[in-house]
């Protein structure tokens, strides 16, 4: 075989894998999620904002992460429109102030808000008694087996489902004596949207010990975590749920209270996909077929100048 055919076939397998490199690249940069965030102080969403630029680097089973498009709804701002949101997220219930963090929970326009979020919640909630967004800054700080992956798995299984999934962080710190301004209790608020499937089978209490459940455990949701992980924050929980709440399924469980869990997600789809929702997850398929007849075209010029 002559040097010039030689060199004419390595420009046709270029040609391919430049192709296919497109390909790739086109896939994984579709990889994200819009995060709507319930926003606090300045420096509250500061602390978000960080764990949003984290979320990309957060893969602990090397199966693909997602970006996070962060837009933050504060109770100052217009209401959104849901629709353009793959997930909610509502942090932690609480006015507490600590060195490090500054929380000024105002739940109005959540609850101004009912009937909107409803509309356009879609088939995946996230339900948790974990306060991770404190313990990010407060006592453990950003662990991935620990506060980070928590919140990253929370956020980008509610996105991946169909319509806007919700995360729910506990609406306060503390027992029933905690002082008014650790809890900002709206979820059995006769305009909460959580009410009627909640009211009954919530219970506030503190916990340390976090189980995670053997048939929960390789859930894409609780990916990268342990029981270890998830416990000895010196205050995991502050509400727990009875295991026999009606649509939900318990991923980590009350360790000191049997019967009750620290996180329930939606039971029917509890071990579904983190990978964001399908119609993001592909390039369009105009795209797809450019990137393949660009692909084509080079090929073909080079077998054409092979033959000649």
């Amino acid at each position: 075989m002559s040097n010039q055919k030689r060199r004419l076939i390595n420009q046709a397998i270029l040609a391919v894998a430049t192709t296919l490199g497109l390909f790739s690249a086109s896939v994984a940069n579709a990889a994200s999620l819009n995060v709507l965030w319930y926003g606090h102080t300045n420096a509250y969403n500061s602390t978000i904002s960080e764990i949003a630029a984290l979320a990309p680097t957060y893969d602990p089973e090397g199966d693909g992460s997602l970006d996070w498009n962060l837009t933050f709804w504060n109770p100052q701002d217009t209401t959104p429109n849901f629709s353009d949101y793959d997930v909610l997220a509502i942090g932690t219930g609480s006015k507490f102030q600590t060195p490090t963090q500054a929380f000024n929970f105002d739940p109005t326009r959540i609850l101004n808000n009912k009937e909107a979020i409803s509309a356009a919640r879609g088939n995946r909630t996230f339900l948790s008694g974990q306060d991770a967004d404190h313990h990010y800054t407060y006592n453990v700080g950003p662990r991935p087996n620990g506060p980070l992956g928590f919140l990253v798995n929370a956020v980008n299984w509610a996105g991946s489902g169909e319509g806007m999934g919700i995360v729910v962080l506990p609406d306060g710190h503390g027992g029933v004596n905690a002082l008014p301004s650790q809890r900002q209790r709206w979820w059995l608020n006769d305009r909460s949207f959580l009410k009627d499937e909640l009211e009954g089978y919530v219970s506030y209490l503190g916990d340390d010990s976090v189980v995670i459940p053997t048939e929960t455990s390789d859930f894409p949701v609780n990916e990268g975590l342990t029981t270890a992980g998830l416990s000895n924050w010196r205050g995991s929980a502050h509400a727990a749920f009875d295991k026999n709440i009606p649509g939900y399924l318990s991923i980590n469980d009350a360790g000191s209270r049997p019967g009750y869990a620290v996180t329930i997600v939606t039971a029917s789809e509890a071990d579904g996909g983190t990978g964001g929702q399908e119609t993001e997850s592909v390039p369009e398929p105009g795209s797809i077929f450019g990137l393949f007849l660009l692909g084509g075209l080079g090929v073909r010029s080079v077998l054409l100048r092979i033959s000649q």
